[in-house]
């Protein structure tokens, strides 16, 4: 009777890598150092973006201040970062001011046709090269059916063999033969017999 021996199964590797304490010290230390760099980082331009705002906020606070009624603000005992003294507004009364709002409406209309022209050119050209493309490679596939069939029909036709030239006979052999070349024609190559 055989038996089938059973070998038990190998101890598991419970051994695992583990950094030195000194290693692990050390990325700890570069981790602390760069978040806190992150953090100082982070601090320098929340402080900037803040002191942007209360600029921003001034500015617009001076311009609203502005153009409300019954405000001159060459007549402002503050100063203003936003002055214009020797300005005058663009458009003096009401009417050309609609005039241009219509004509700045006018041409939004037209750049958005002239945008809707363009995509469907570009669309249509896209469609031409699509149908360039595969007509090319239509032709491409043509050719080589055809060159396959040629090279079929070149295989299948024999080669002509040229003929030997004969070098011109001699005058001796042509006085020799002419009797008989004579004779030849005259009764119409029937042999005697």
């Amino acid at each position: 009777m055989d038996s089938i021996i059973t070998f038990p199964p190998p101890a598991p590797d419970l051994t695992l890598f583990r950094p030195s304490t000194e290693k692990w010290a050390a990325s700890l230390a570069e981790e602390r150092l760069r978040f806190q760099e992150d953090q100082d980082a982070l601090r320098a331009r929340e402080e900037n973006l803040r002191e942007y705002e209360m600029r921003l906020r001034l500015l617009q606070a001076e311009i609203e201040a502005g153009r409300a009624p019954g405000t001159n603000p060459a007549t402002r005992s503050t100063p203003s970062i936003f002055q214009r003294p020797s300005s005058r507004a663009p458009f003096a009364d009401e009417s050309s001011l609609a005039a241009a709002w219509e004509k700045l409406h006018r041409a939004r209309e037209i750049l958005e046709a002239e945008q809707r022209n363009l995509r469907d050119d570009r669309i249509s050209i896209r469609e031409l090269e699509l149908m360039v493309k595969q007509r090319a490679e239509e032709v491409v596939a043509r050719e080589e059916r055809l060159a396959e069939r040629e090279a079929l029909l070149s295989a299948a036709t024999p080669v002509p063999v040229p003929l030997r030239e004969e070098p011109a006979p001699s005058t001796v052999t042509r006085l020799t033969r002419a009797p008989f070349e004579m004779a030849r024609s005259v009764f119409g190559g029937r042999k005697a017999g």
